[in-house]
């Protein structure tokens, strides 16, 4: 089978799951959310690379490097947001209950072996049930897929949200990356090999969001707060005008929860 009929496989079953999404959205429709960032601007996603992953590479003699506006420093790589929206309803009402898509373009991850080098890039993060990254994949100089699921995302393993009001920024930290099962096929495909395993940890995830508008000050200590669609766990949604951060598979925004229902 060649790469490009691997992603090619990917491709009908990502349009299986955005056929899926239309009738969540459809559900969405009949409930208000809770809160929304129609345009998300600035910061960043980045992922510090597991030693696993790493040393997988270095046996395979496959050297990873960037893309565009992406950095690779101190073993993490770095990916800049450019765009995207986030909306959240109270749970149980949609599923999933976060929806959106946070936007990477321009920037991607590189994978060398010899003369084969496989470009990942413009990444765009689905805080969906499950959570997944999913970029455009190229190789040898052409585009295998326009938008195929690349990594998995974990949630359960969040650590407490922090916010830094001087800032003005939200900083969301330990989702687990791991490898999809399509996208390690490809890849041992493309580099002649069946090493590459699918559920493979990649790293761990840092997002950094700017935080739109004027806000109140965050209780001391953050947020403390579940993985959100991919784990199960429900966010903590505070009372009367305290700014909320909700997190999803990795995903982080700004929720203003109103004090109407206590009145």
């Amino acid at each position: 089978m060649t790469l490009r009929r691997t992603f090619a496989t990917l491709l009908v079953s990502g349009v299986s799951a955005l056929a899926l999404a239309g009738l969540t959205a459809g559900t969405a429709a009949a409930a208000d959310p809770v809160a929304t960032i129609p345009d998300l601007t600035g910061q960043s996603s980045s992922v510090r690379l597991d030693s696993g992953f790493t040393d997988a590479l270095t046996q395979l003699e496959v050297t990873p490097g960037t893309i565009g506006d992406a950095t690779l420093a101190d073993g993490s790589v770095k990916f800049p947001i450019t765009g995207g929206n986030v909306t959240v309803y109270e749970p149980g009402t949609v599923n999933p209950y976060v929806q959106g898509r946070i936007e990477h373009d321009g920037s991607g991850l590189s994978l060398t072996k010899g003369e084969t080098k496989v470009e990942l890039t413009d990444f765009v993060i689905d805080p969906g049930n499950p959570a997944t990254l999913s970029g455009k994949v190229s190789a040898g100089g052409q585009t295998i897929a326009e938008s195929a699921v690349l990594f998995d995302l974990d949630g359960s393993t969040l650590q407490p949200i922090s916010t830094d009001a001087a800032a003005g920024t939200a900083t969301l930290t330990g989702t687990t990356v791991r490898l999809s099962q399509t996208a390690a096929t490809a890849l041992n495909q493309a580099f002649s090999t069946d090493a590459i395993q699918g559920g493979l940890t990649v790293g761990v995830a840092t997002i950094v969001v700017n935080l739109p508008g004027q806000m109140p000050a965050m209780p001391a200590g953050g947020v403390e707060t579940g993985g959100g669609s991919t784990s199960g766990a429900s966010p903590v949604l505070l009372t009367a005008g305290v700014v909320a951060l909700v997190a999803a598979g990795g995903v982080a925004f700004v929720a203003r929860r109103r004090a109407g229902a206590r009145h």
